[in-house]
């Protein structure tokens, strides 16, 4: 059985481990063993209709190959040009991810960080997926603001995603373990 069979269908989380999860759905259990897990949010009991996608803006960070992008020069209004940065990100992700997860590393590469870059017009500007990258570079050739973006060629990765309620778990794929 694949997990996009239990598409729709309301399930209960029963059980899971870091390496499988097991699924009530009309008293009968469906274990599903992870390939390649990547990030989860799973909570036991948790009973909701199941969403599987192949596609979904959570799915971009693995998906897709990341991308260093630097700026090269100053634009002419940074706080304008900080909101469209925001703007082009949250078009991608659609709120599933902050906008500053890609433009920020931890305690490393801080927002004050990136905000002094810009003003500066030299150092690094955001390590996000090719499509936010893309939209990244629209709004830096909308604001003539020069950039270098090192292999900016779209590579990807088939991921899956399930959610279940406000549970949710990305893997390389689901693979049924017969009980």
């Amino acid at each position: 059985m694949e997990i996009g069979r239990l598409n729709n269908k309301v399930v209960k989380i029963e059980n899971y481990q870091s390496t499988f999860i097991l699924l009530n759905m009309d008293h009968n259990l469906f274990r599903f063993d992870f390939v390649n897990k990547k990030e989860f949010n799973l909570q036991t009991g948790e009973h909701n209709k199941l969403q599987y996608f192949e596609k979904h803006a959570l799915l971009i960070d693995y998906s897709e190959n990341l991308i260093t992008t630097f700026i090269n020069s100053k634009p002419d209004n940074p706080e304008i040009f900080i909101k469209d940065i925001e703007n082009a990100i949250n078009e991608v992700t659609l709120g599933w991810r902050s906008w500053k997860n890609y433009i920020t590393e931890n305690n490393f590469f801080t927002f004050e960080t990136f905000k002094k870059n810009i003003a500066d017009g030299s150092g690094k500007l955001s390590y996000a997926p090719f499509s936010i990258t893309q939209n990244i570079l629209n709004v830096c050739n909308k604001h003539n603001v020069s950039i270098t973006a090192f292999d900016n060629q779209l590579k990807r990765e088939n991921f899956k995603l399930i959610i279940i309620g406000k549970s949710y778990l990305i893997a390389k794929d689901f693979k049924f373990h017969e009980q």
